[in-house]
């Protein structure tokens, strides 16, 4: 039984002698990364389109851009990424009687990808279309999307 005593206090005394190195580690120099970060992932989740005071849609056929202009009949080529591109016809109070029998042709594009609780939204518009007056299509380049607030 006397020497159980001495081996005891052999470990004792590494363990004790142990503990300011293991305490003294990354102290001096803080803690060192190496390496490129982990990619991180894109947001997940449904992709909207708010309409002019309206509640959000997915792919709609029809979407009032603001209270002057919408487009009917659409139909989207792609959706859910970076920008949505659809074509349908384009028409508006500006453009009245004439173009609600025959409306504009063209292509929409919506961009401005914003993430907002676990949900894409389309933040902005533009609709080419042949023949519009040049104030209109100038108008129709870049215009606002109502978003959700962060």
């Amino acid at each position: 039984m006397k020497r159980a005593a001495p081996l005891s206090a052999a470990v004792l005394t590494a363990v004790l002698t142990m503990i300011p190195v293991v305490a003294g580690c990354g102290a001096d120099g803080g803690v060192r990364v190496e390496g490129s970060a982990p990619p991180s992932k894109p947001p997940r989740g449904p992709v909207y389109v708010i309409a002019y005071l309206g509640d959000p849609l997915r792919r709609p056929s029809r979407l009032a851009l603001d209270e002057f202009n919408s487009v009917t009949g659409i139909r989207w080529e792609s959706w859910g990424g970076e920008s949505a591109v659809g074509t349908g016809e384009l028409s508006g109070t500006w453009c009245l009687p004439g173009c609600q029998e025959r409306p504009y042709r063209g292509t929409i594009t919506l961009s401005e990808l914003i993430w907002h609780e676990r949900a894409g939204y389309y933040g902005r518009f533009t609709v080419r279309a042949d023949g519009l007056p040049p104030d209109k299509a100038k108008e129709l380049t870049g215009g606002k999307l109502t978003v959700p607030e962060s």
